[in-house]
């Protein structure tokens, strides 16, 4: 079975005490967006105010006295201050647009998915500081963007469904240990946030998306975590890395049919509904597969599939690391050239959906080599080469019903609303996000283990 998850536009006037609204600023490596989000903290359910996305490619080249500290994995140089215009101009328009003001936030959480592949701490803390400072130049507070250190931090309005003086946060997000190692890869915050936004739209349907669970998020780069079913906290088990709507856009550049600064995302005028072949292209799915790695990442490698990996780090860690990468680009491009009418948007684009349906096929099985999935694992998608088009139905059919699974969008933006939401102790015991499928909310064993 599978369920598709979407949220309805909410009407800011219609807000009460018991909403807790959060604002979610994300750098890309293709987009940016400002995405302003509000759950009911008494039933779960969540809604989406605004959302405003701009494209990475459009911030402004660094100036002559700027220093370039970084890069997308499109090799854009990023400079500290061409980040903070761009990203203070997103979250203004956002707030704007729906007759709102930063001091109507209750909580901002900042992420990136820029993960270059040089200077990996440098440049993602770099990233972030630039991230905070638009946060301040747009005229949000410090304490909306950090942990509270007494009940008195957490907005008056909300205080009272606050559990902060039973249950403190701890650095577990949704009911998972956080990492007993961190500096392995550029993307473990993604998986952290990915992860609990499934859990959160979760609610939203009839999926039970509690531990254990599978979350992949297959934006340009690939993130998400195999999380298991130990009390009161699980265990991170397995992180994704590598390449994942990337590839479409390698592809399709190499071919022609978007421009080189251009993303799969631009194509959007097509028919998802016209049938063709099945058989034609599975088969030539297969075909292009073969230049694709989907593996357990190497030992003592800096990267794979353009993401920073620093697996030194991860030495003394249990924790698998299964990632993607395209092992000959120019045999790929031509191949898809070889088997596709590139002139055919719409055959172009089914042919992809395919692609990206037996990525998420090998994905698994790549996890099952390593012992990883247990019957009652639930998997949750988010991310553009995960959600758009025939997809969804296509996932399901590779992986013949075998799992529950979950489609959700923008799940990072709703990760950071759980994140927030776990920093100021706003659970909700009546309808738990965090612990075990089918199982009762964990505060009791939370109070039980301090």
């Amino acid at each position: 079975m599978y369920e598709q998850v979407s949220f309805s536009k909410f009407d800011p006037s219609d807000l009460k005490d018991q909403f807790y609204t959060v604002l979610s600023v994300e750098l890309g490596n293709t987009t940016i967006k400002s995405i302003i989000v509000t759950t009911n903290v008494k039933s779960n359910q969540s809604y989406q105010i605004n959302k405003v996305v701009n494209l990475t490619r459009s911030i402004r080249p660094p100036l002559d006295d700027e220093e370039i500290f970084g890069h997308t994995i499109w090799d854009k140089p990023l400079s500290k201050e061409a980040i903070t215009e761009a990203i203070t101009k997103c979250i203004l328009d956002c707030v704007k647009q729906v007759n709102l003001t930063v001091k109507d936030l209750d909580f901002v959480v900042r992420s990136t998915g820029v993960v270059a592949i040089s200077n990996l701490s440098d440049e993602v803390g770099l990233i972030i500081k630039a991230l905070s400072d638009a946060c301040l130049d747009a005229g949000i507070l410090p304490s909306q963007m950090t942990a509270p250190f007494s009940i008195n931090n957490i907005p008056e309005h909300i205080r009272k469904f606050s559990f902060f003086n039973t249950v403190k946060f701890d650095g577990s997000v949704v009911s998972v240990s956080p990492p007993k190692v961190t500096g392995v890869l550029a993307n473990e915050m993604e998986g952290d946030l990915v992860t609990a936004g499934i859990k959160l739209a979760s609610k939203s349907s009839s999926v039970d998306f509690r531990n254990p669970v599978i979350s992949i998020d297959m934006g340009t780069t690939l993130a998400g975590q195999v999380i298991d079913d130990s009390k009161p906290y699980a265990n991170l088990l397995c992180n994704f890395v590598g390449l994942a709507g990337g590839i479409s856009d390698v592809i399709l550049r190499g071919c022609g049919v978007i421009e080189q600064k251009h993303s799969t995302i631009d194509l959007d005028n097509y028919q998802n509904n016209i049938q063709l072949n099945d058989e034609e292209l599975h088969n030539n799915t297969l075909k292009l597969h073969e230049h694709v790695d989907i593996m357990q990442v190497p030992t003592n490698i800096n990267e794979f599939g353009l993401v920073s990996v620093h697996s030194s780090n991860n030495k003394d860690n249990n924790t698998k690391i299964i990632g993607t990468k395209i092992n000959n680009q120019d045999k790929l491009i031509e191949k898809f050239k070889q088997l596709t009418d590139i002139n055919n948007i719409n055959q172009v684009m089914i042919q992809i959906d395919y692609f990206y349906a037996y990525y998420i096929k090998r994905l698994i099985d790549e996890t099952k080599k390593l012992n990883l999935v247990t019957k009652n694992m639930t998997i949750g998608i988010t991310g553009r080469a995960g959600t758009t088009g025939q997809k969804p139905e296509l996932i399901n059919k590779y992986l013949k019903n075998e799992f529950n699974i979950i489609f959700v969008q923008d799940g990072l933006a709703l990760g950071a609303l759980m994140m927030a939401r776990c920093m100021n102790s706003l659970g909700t015991p009546v309808n738990p996000i965090g612990g075990s499928k089918n199982g009762f909310c964990i505060m009791q064993q939370r109070k039980q283990k301090k």
